[in-house]
């Protein structure tokens, strides 16, 4: 529907499409494809900057994603621009203050891209799953400490894991640390990377061995499988605020060096405080922040 309406010249009521789809579970490819087309119509309705904010959201689940229809040549160039700035590495690149990004404490530092399992049996499918987790929680910006140490026991588990026994325990264990942060990869997300898998890395039978991977729970008082943790009332809208403060966190290096770490500090509230919002009037609050956070350390 959306792309008929797009192909009707019926943008405004694509993009309120867009935001009806959004009110629904989605798995990665439906993000991103819903995330590029709201990049196409946005800017053939003048909305420039907020294209080029839907065309980054795409872009820093799946880094190498392509339209999905045929667009004007402005349009191909605009979303090039921004693929270009979402792959530009933090390392080498030096902001107008003359300082080096840091190389911590952006989501540019997060694991990106498809990630390929090592085979098709249960070890790598619970493997590729702790690496999925990984990567969903460092763009929300939870990673070290307890996180880190969990995850790494995890693998441990899954590489040692020989009984059926010590399998159960493992699985288990990673369920509940699923649940706690809802961090949910998707089957379907599974299914399409284990066929990626050279013929050479099968083991005989191994495509039986998997199991379903559990998905998020449905109740609207539980956080859903929001790549952002966004609660399922409000996504659409927090996924929106989610996508600025990423984009805010690339403005960091500008803020004066005895001032950046109050400033990060307060960002990273911000996001809490976004995810943790159920109400838009939550979220309309917690967007005053942000603007309130823009106008402070602006640079």
């Amino acid at each position: 529907m959306i792309s008929r309406a797009y192909k009707n010249g019926e943008y405004e009521q694509a993009l309120e499409l867009i935001g009806l789809a959004r009110q629904h579970p989605l798995d990665t490819p439906e993000l991103v494809a819903l995330s590029l087309y709201e990049g196409i119509l946005l800017y053939q309705v003048g909305r420039f900057v907020e294209s080029g904010d839907a065309f980054e959201m795409a872009l820093l689940i799946r880094p190498e994603a392509k339209l999905p229809v045929p667009v004007s040549p402005k349009i191909e160039s605009h979303f090039e621009t921004v693929r270009k700035k979402a792959q530009m590495d933090p390392s080498t690149t030096t902001p107008p203050t003359g300082k080096q990004k840091p190389s911590s404490g952006t989501s540019s530092n997060c694991p990106s891209g498809q990630i390929i399992p090592p085979g098709r049996t249960l070890k790598a499918q619970q493997l590729w799953r702790l690496a999925m987790m990984e990567q969903m929680l460092c763009l929300r910006d939870i990673r070290g400490g307890e996180v880190a140490r969990s995850l790494s026991e995890f693998k441990t588990l899954i590489s040692q894991a020989g009984s059926t026994t010590e399998w159960i325990r493992a699985i288990q264990e990673i369920d509940q640390f699923a649940k706690e942060y809802s961090v949910y990869p998707f089957n379907s997300d599974w299914q399409h990377v284990k066929s990626l898998v050279p013929e050479e890395r099968w083991e005989l039978g191994d495509e039986d061995q998997d199991v379903a991977l559990p998905e998020a729970p449905e109740s609207p008082d539980e956080e859903p499988a929001s790549l952002f943790g966004c609660r399922a009332a409000v996504a659409a809208d927090c996924e929106r605020l989610m996508r600025r403060l990423l984009l805010l966190q690339g403005q960091l290096p500008g803020v004066a060096s005895e001032n950046r770490f109050t400033a990060r500090t307060e960002l990273l509230r911000l996001g809490r405080k976004v995810r943790e919002a159920g109400t838009r009037e939550k979220l309309n609050t917690a967007e005053r922040d942000i603007d309130a956070w823009q106008s402070r350390w602006r640079h």
